[in-house]
Order: C-alpha cells, then sequence, then structure tokens
C-alpha cells in the first residue's frame, strides 16, 4: 500500500493471476518470465510462475526456520484455494539451485585464479580452505604456515532411505566413493599382523604402546567408558535408516570444511580419518594441525598400531580431546589430550561441531522423510548459510575472545601473584606430575596382590551400597511413598542392574584367589586404616561413574533423585577423608600415607577438569615426603594459575596474527572486484553487453 497523497492510496493485491507472454525459439518462455521478475516451475512450456520476491523470501525464511516446503503448500493452497503443491515445490527448488549456480559463477569470475597462483599452490593451504576459513588459511606467505587447530567432532540426526535424483549444485559432502575405499583401507590393514611392538614392559603387565603418551591400561579405561556410554544409546537401525548420522571437520572458528555422510550404526574410525586424508591433501607440507576429536586418543593408538596415516602425517598431527567430551576420559589421559593441559591449543575448546549440532537438530524430523540427494541439499544450504553468518561476524569474534583472553589474564595473574610461588618451580611440579600420572602399572607382585585384595573389599562394599539403595526402593514401593511408577520402575531396574554387575565381578574375582590369598584377605578385614582406605576409594569410583552417566545425560530421567543420591555419596567419601586423616594424625597409618582429598559438592557436577575427583594418590603408599603437587594445596592452585596463563599467552599470540589475516584478505576481497569490473569494461564497452532476449 502506497499513500499518494491525503485522501489516496494505492493497494496492490497479491494473488493467483493469468497472464500472456510472446516468446519464440530463441527467446524461450522461461526467460522472458525472467524478464518480467517471475520464475517459471518447468523449463518448456510452462504453466505455473511464481515471483522472485517470493522465491527470496522463502530461501532467506528456509534457512531460518524448519524448510517445510509441504506445510508451506498446503497453507498456500488452502489460501489461494488452488491445487499448486507440485508446481510450487519444482519451481522453489530449481530457483534454490540457480542462485547458487549464479553465485558460484560470480565468486570464479572475480576470484579467477593467477597462474603464479597455481604454480605456488603446494607451498600455499588450498583456495578451498581459503575460501571456507581467511582466519585460519586467508594470509599469504609464512602466515600459513602456522599451525592451524581444526576441531573434529560428530553430530547424528537420522535420515529415510528414500532416493531422488542428485543435486548438480557443490556440496561440502565427501563422496561416498571416498568413504568406502578408507574402510576397506582400515579393515585390511586391520586384518594384516601388527608390527607394532610394546616398548616398555612388552611381556606382561602393563606399557607404553610406540608412539603413545599414556599406558595401555588408561586407554582401555577411555574405550570401556565411551563404550559404556554408546551401549545405553539406542543407536540408530540401519534396517530403517540408509543415514544414520553426520561427521564434521571444523576449523576453531567453527567454520565447515567437510562433511561425511555416516552409513553405519555407531561412529567409525574411517569416517574420522577420510576427513583427515581430504584435509592434509588441501594443506601444504609444512603445517602442524591440532586435533580435538571425542576420542583422539583412541584415534592416535589405532593409527599408531595400525599405520592407518602416513608418518609424514601422522608428525604433523597433534592429537587432544574436546572439552566437552574429557570427563569420559581418565585422568591421566585428561592431563595428556585435555587441550588446556598441553601446548598450542590456547583457548580453543573444540566444541565447534556441539553449536553446529544445535544449529541442525531443527532439521532432524524433516531430513527423517527426505530423499538422500535432498537431505544432503537442504543441509548444504544450511552450512552456507552459517558460513555467511559467520563472515559477516568475523571482526567481532575476534574482538570477543581477544577481550576474554585479556580478562582471563588478568584474573590468573593477580591470583598467582598472591601466591608467592616461583614459576620454574611450578612447571617442574607440573611436569613431576605428569611424568607420576602417566606411569604405567607396576607388574603383578605382592603389592599387587594387595591391590587385589583391597580392590575385593571395594567391590563388597559396593555391593552393600547397591543392596542397601534396591532394599530402599522396595521399602518405599511397599510403604506406597512411590509418586510415580514409571520413575520407580527406571529407578529399580537400573539398581538391580548395577547390583547384578558388581555381584558377578564380585564373584569372579573371589574365586581367582588361592588358599593364601584368601586367608589374607580375611586379615585385611580387620585393618581399620585399610577399610577406610578402600571404602573411600570406591565410593570415589562410584561418583565419577555416576556423576559421568549424567554428563552424559543418560539418566536424564532420573534427574533429581540422582543429584541427591550423589551429594549424599559424596559427603559419605569427605567424612571417610577426615577418618584417615585423623588416622594420619594420631600415627594409626603406614609410614609416609597421603590422606585423600575431600570433595566439595558445590560445581561438582559441571565435572572441571582441575576439580579433585580425577586425582587419585595412592594414600597408603607414599614416600617419606610425599610431593608437592599432591599435598599442597597451595602448589594445586598455582599449577592451575600456571597452565590458565600459558593459555591466554598463546591465545595473545595467535590473535593479533589472524587480525593481520583478516586485514590482508579483506584487503584482497576489496580489490577483486574492483578489478573484476575493470576487466568487464575492457572486454565489454560501454553499450555492448547482451541482454537475456535475442532476437528472431
Amino acid at each position: 500500500m502506497t499513500r499518494l497523497g491525503p485522501f489516496q492510496v494505492e493497494v496492490l493485491c497479491r494473488s493467483l493471476e493469468d497472464i500472456e507472454i510472446s516468446y519464440c525459439a530463441c527467446t524461450p518462455a522461461p526467460i522472458c518470465l525472467m524478464e518480467c521478475g517471475l520464475f517459471a516451475c518447468s523449463p518448456v512450456a510452462p504453466t505455473f510462475v511464481v515471483d522472485l520476491c517470493v522465491l527470496e523470501f522463502m530461501r532467506t525464511l528456509f534457512v531460518h526456520l524448519t524448510p517445510n516446503m509441504t506445510a508451506w503448500s498446503e497453507a498456500l493452497e488452502s489460501f489461494l484455494d488452488d491445487n499448486l503443491w507440485q508446481q510450487f515445490s519444482n519451481a522453489y527448488h530449481w530457483y534454490t539451485v540457480l542462485t547458487i549456480y549464479a553465485e558460484d559463477h560470480i565468486t570464479g569470475l572475480v576470484h579467477f585464479p593467477q597462474a603464479s597462483e597455481q604454480q605456488e599452490a603446494r607451498l600455499q593451504p588450498s583456495d578451498y580452505l581459503c575460501a571456507h576459513c581467511p582466519l585460519c588459511f586467508g594470509g599469504g606467505g609464512p602466515q600459513r604456515a602456522k599451525t592451524d587447530h581444526e576441531d573434529l567432532d560428530c553430530i547424528n540426526p537420522q535420515n529415510s532411505a528414500t532416493h531422488d535424483p542428485p543435486n548438480p549444485t557443490n556440496t561440502v559432502f565427501i563422496p561416498e566413493s571416498e568413504v568406502k575405499s578408507m574402510e576397506m583401507f582400515i579393515e585390511k590393514q586391520q586384518s594384516l599382523p601388527s608390527s607394532h611392538q610394546n616398548s616398555v614392559h612388552h611381556l606382561q603387565g602393563d606399557s607404553f604402546e610406540d608412539g603413545m603418551r599414556v599406558p595401555m591400561s588408561v586407554l582401555d579405561g577411555c574405550g570401556d567408558s565411551f563404550h559404556a556410554a554408546d551401549e545405553k544409546w539406542k543407536k540408530v537401525s540401519t534396517n530403517f535408516f540408509a543415514d544414520t548420522g553426520l561427521m564434521a571437520l571444523l576449523c576453531h572458528h567453527d567454520h565447515v570444511f567437510w562433511l561425511v555422510n555416516m552409513t553405519s550404526a555407531g561412529e567409525k574410525q574411517h569416517y574420522a580419518l577420510v576427513l583427515l586424508k581430504y584435509l592434509f591433501a588441501h594443506l601444504p607440507t609444512t603445517t602442524t594441525v591440532g586435533l580435538l576429536y571425542d576420542i583422539g586418543c583412541q584415534l592416535e593408538c589405532s593409527c599408531c598400531k595400525w599405520k592407518l596415516l602416513d608418518e609424514e602425517i601422522l608428525s604433523r598431527l597433534k592429537f587432544g580431546i574436546s572439552v566437552f567430551h574429557a570427563y569420559g576420559h581418565q585422568w591421566p589421559c585428561q592431563i595428556v589430550y585435555h587441550p588446556w593441559k598441553c601446548v598450542g591449543f590456547g583457548l580453543s575448546d573444540g566444541e565447534g561441531c556441539e553449536w553446529l549440532w544445535n544449529s541442525l537438530k531443527m532439521l532432524i524430523h524433516i531430513l527423517q522423510v527426505s530423499g538422500y540427494h535432498q537431505r544432503l541439499f537442504v543441509l548444504d544450504n544450511q552450512i552456507s548459510h552459517f558460513d555467511r553468518k559467520a563472515f559477516a561476524a568475523l571482526g567481532q569474534w575476534l574482538n570477543k575472545k581477544w577481550t576474554l583472553c585479556k580478562s582471563k589474564k588478568m584474573l590468573a595473574l593477580e591470583s598467582f601473584h598472591a601466591l608467592h610461588i616461583e614459576m620454574q618451580t611450578l612447571r617442574e611440579e607440573w611436569a613431576a606430575q605428569v611424568h607420576s600420572q602417566t606411569q604405567p602399572l607396576p607388574w603383578q607382585s605382592k603389592t599387587e596382590g594387595a591391590k587385589l585384595l583391597a580392590h575385593i573389599l571395594s567391590l563388597e562394599k559396593s555391593v552393600q551400597d547397591y543392596q542397601s539403595h534396591v532394599d530402599q526402593l522396595e521399602m518405599e514401593l511397599i510403604n506406597d511413598q512411590v509418586n510415580d511408577i514409571l520413575d520407580f520402575d527406571l529407578q529399580h531396574s537400573a539398581a538391580k542392574s548395577l547390583l547384578s554387575k558388581a555381584t558377578k565381578a564380585l564373584q569372579q574375582k573371589k574365586s581367582a584367589l588361592g588358599v593364601s590369598a584368601q586367608t589374607d584377605l580375611y586379615l585385611l578385614r580387620n585393618n581399620k586404616w585399610l577399610q577406610a582406605q578402600t571404602n573411600a576409594q570406591a565410593l570415589k569410583i562410584q561418583i565419577r561413574e555416576c556423576l559421568q552417566q549424567c554428563k552424559f545425560e543418560l539418566e536424564c530421567l532420573e534427574g533429581s533423585s540422582r543429584n541427591s543420591a550423589n551429594v549424599h555419596l559424596i559427603t559419605t567419601y569427605n567424612n571417610l577423608c577426615d577418618e584417615l586423616l585423623g588416622r594420619i594424625q594420631l600415627q594409626k597409618a603406614p609410614p609416609g600415607a597421603v590422606p585423600p582429598l575431600p570433595i566439595p559438592t558445590k560445581g561438582i557436577f559441571q565435572l572441571d577438569v582441575d576439580s579433585d575427583i580425577w586425582q587419585d594418590a595412592e594414600p597408603g603408599e607414599g614416600s617419606s615426603e610425599p610431593p608437592h603437587w599432591l599435598v599442597d594445596g597451595t602448589m594445586h592452585k598455582g599449577i592451575r594459575l600456571m597452565l590458565e596463563t600459558d593459555w591466554c599467552n598463546e591465545e595473545e599470540r595467535r590473535l593479533p596474527r589472524e587480525q593481520s589475516v583478516l586485514q590482508e584478505w579483506f584487503s584482497k576481497e576489496w580489490q577483486s572486484p574492483q578489478k573484476a569490473l575493470e576487466d568487464t569494461v575492457q572486454v565489454y564497452p560501454s553499450g555492448s553487453i547482451c541482454g537475456l532476449g535475442g532476437q528472431c
């Protein structure tokens, strides 16, 4: 509506209209309609057209909302009282394809690679990487050769098995043939006899795998933790879904490089490795990559053991684990692979894919009933939209990271100076802690036999606790104190399952004992120190497992009741810590014994990497002078502040470089269209550029 005067307005009505056009063989009907601002539903003899403004509005709307064309068409049909779903859907789809082609064509004209650039392709990151993240790869010269941090993770929307015609547009998805080739290569490598030999204690007991920084027992614990989590998740069945999920490769600026379409139930290593293969194929041979992956420790072990990656690539690849999934790993694994415990990652957390999943989750239900190629097409459009938004906010991103870095460093330095400890002393203590806590477990010996007996006592305490919990639940049912029977059934089934597993493990351990060991077990039951120590260890393991389950979101239906139970366990554990400390003060403990650290209840459910829940000291086997990093709370705090200061220093060195790269990239982006316009004027002088139509 347009106001023409004090009492006059012009009203434009939008509805279905019949129009007539004249066209010929050299100027088809769709081209004539396009000149009128209309888009045809078919390239030959169209019967339905849509205004370009409406299609552009829909294209913008469907990257902000769920792209439900069926609902849109049904609403439009109801409003206009006409049947137009198929025609409207075709017009929208091919308009989207045409706009993508037009954008790619203009980009190719503006950023046409020069011959000199093509000759230096092996010395610089590829144009593909530069286009997807100018902060990582947009600078020239040695800027690109510095360390870049990539974040690898997976997301799992489901999909249907319906297939439809392929789309002609470019895609960020790696071809299925490449994924299958990598899968076959891994199966072949793992079927061969491993040439890998253990470098330490390779005859028996715990050991280091060649090239690994944590012992086998730690890797086994990490693998069991994530395997247990996967068992409680209902995996996507390949009987109902041809595509079971996605795996994405992002840079630490959260820009998507490639996606892999997963077709198997569960997360397989060949998906991650094919992404890495593509990445290194686009990088110069001098670039080092930091990889943050949920189970980075397992992936590195497989690569070293089965030679899944070339040695030239492995030497330039630094493995780590993302911050969000660090809680599922053993503590020795965390101090080696956690990005905030090792050098090179700054303040990166590796959670780009979690944000990507959060942005794409609105598509899950609509993509479950989409065709295969339509699913990829929708995801490509969504990823392209995210890239455009991210590019527009690159300056804000840098400013936000710089402000956060400065504030963190200022607070860390203020707290550090108040401790009055030399930085070199802290570095020595941290190195000693890493060395001590990443050592393999000792061989089977008398000491190991005592540990086995202590483990049996710990299992007995766990069985008692689980049985008490089952009895309490059943008593609540008998006394009619159950408000929600469904919630009760879930809690009761979980408690019975834990009791059954603990009882079975206890029976297996006891059946393996000899006569002398059974006698020692009977005597150890009268050792008050050992009882308190093993009870504390059992409670700590139980608390850690419960917290990991909460973090994995496996028992969300039992949230409030489980949290209250965890707080009770923590209180009981802290009471045992006080008891052990009292026995040490009364000299009723073994020489050099170290009391376990109490666990604060505040913030425990966050599972912070520096929480005392991870510290696994051996209280009964300490030396006459236990290390300061273990018993000195001030030293413990100083080490955390030292590491935080190191992260901030790394971030401070990287952010100004990225700022310079961004300025250089923006300058090139501005000069490229100016140069393209000058070339266009030279090739097509004024008035010589032809229009869409032709002449008969």
